[in-house]
């Protein structure tokens, strides 16, 4: 039968037109180009992919942020944690907070989500830990219960027993030990408050919590997901998560003198954590951080290694890293472009030794501030 077929001509109909369309667009582009080249009224600018050769740049993306809170009927947060992304969306890491972590002078986290909103409360966390979030949610107890439904059944390890004291006698609500929980129990079973159970011991609960929900993920369970929650950015998160190696932070925390039930973390050990778990962070509001580009004026600098992490820790949203027009920068320099970022200019010429600092005032910019890092700077 095929062979008895016939050529049809206008097969090629299409075949030749799209032909002569992509002909004409190449001779459109090169008279383009060639009008570009030799016209006065501006310069070509040649795209430079080498990361080696002067002049190249390249963008950087945040790292993926997500910030997951469980809340209660009556408006309280119960539970909160900073889940971040590896590399290539590959597995990734959580910080889970202590609703009781003072945030303010007086007041803890769970006070502050009850006082102001949620974009209040996501604003002032983020200012307590200098840097934003990609995303975040909010879930209910009817949205644990549905995701729990869909999932594996959760088996959490407690370290001490709930209890609480029925006419002065302790009675054992939760057994310490491995607890397999129904998912119309885990909420209750976060949300307990245990008599004479402090602040620190509360918040190892809760830290086991998610380290069993978050290492128990699989990629079928997100994707059936998606469907549940249409939480697209959280999918992201848990399909990351569930692609790769889990690491939960341990906190390095203080319960408030006088209190059983307050507690706080150290700011140092804070900022080192958070540039760990987050090393390229985005600003928790405007002009929380400083957009920064950051040249290499020597070449052949590892400068991820070397300056990114000053840079952060003193203020910068890193957007664009590359090299300088030129190799052989003696000194380095901090250019900053509106007056507002002086303060910033200021601290990552502490951050950095040797630099100095100007002023070009542009009305409009990519970015802040650029770092330019010259031969002082490695003595």
């Amino acid at each position: 039968m095929s062979g008895n077929r016939k050529f049809r001509w206008w097969n090629w109909l299409l075949p030749l037109a799209i032909l002569g369309l992509a002909l004409t667009a190449l001779l459109l582009v090169r008279d383009a180009t060639d009008a570009i080249l030799e016209s006065a009224d501006g310069d070509f600018t040649e795209i430079i992919l080498d990361p080696l050769a002067p002049g190249f740049e390249s963008y950087v993306t945040s790292t993926p942020t997500h910030l997951l809170g469980l809340k209660g009927a009556n408006g309280e947060l119960v539970s909160i944690a900073l889940l971040a992304l590896f590399a290539d969306d590959i597995g990734g890491t959580a910080i889970v907070f202590p609703v009781d972590l003072l945030i303010a002078e007086d007041a803890s986290i769970s006070e502050k989500y009850l006082t102001v909103s949620e974009p209040e409360f996501i604003s002032e966390l983020g200012r307590y830990l200098k840097l934003g979030f990609n995303g975040s949610s909010f879930i209910t107890e009817e949205d644990l219960v549905k995701y729990f439904q869909v999932a594996t059944p959760l088996v959490v390890a407690l370290n001490d027993p709930l209890i609480e004291l029925d006419d002065g006698e302790p009675q054992i609500i939760y057994e310490s030990g491995e607890l397999a929980l129904p998912p119309s129990e885990i909420y209750s079973y976060l949300s307990w408050e245990s008599d004479n159970e402090s602040g620190y011991n509360k918040w190892l609960r809760h830290k086991n919590f998610w380290e069993s929900w978050l290492s128990s993920l699989t990629t079928d369970e997100t994707e059936t997901l998606e469907n549940e929650w249409r939480e697209r950015e959280l999918n992201r998160m848990f399909r990351g998560i569930s692609s790769g190696n889990l690491l939960i932070q341990n906190l390095n925390l203080f319960e408030v003198q006088d209190s059983n039930k307050y507690l706080r973390l150290e700011e140092d050990f804070l900022s080192a954590l958070l540039l760990e778990v987050v090393p390229f962070p985005i600003a928790p509001y405007e002009n929380g951080r400083a957009k920064v580009k950051l040249l290499d004026g020597i070449g052949g600098i590892d400068m991820v290694n070397t300056f990114v992490p000053k840079l952060v820790s003193a203020g910068a949203e890193i957007k664009l890293i590359g090299n300088a027009q030129q190799f052989g920068a003696p000194t380095t320099l901090i250019t900053y472009y509106d007056e507002d970022y002086l303060n910033f200019a200021e601290a990552f010429s502490e951050a950095i030794a040797g630099s100095s600092i100007e002023f070009e005032p542009l009305s409009e910019s990519a970015v802040d501030v650029t770092v330019l890092i010259g031969g002082n700077s490695l003595e």
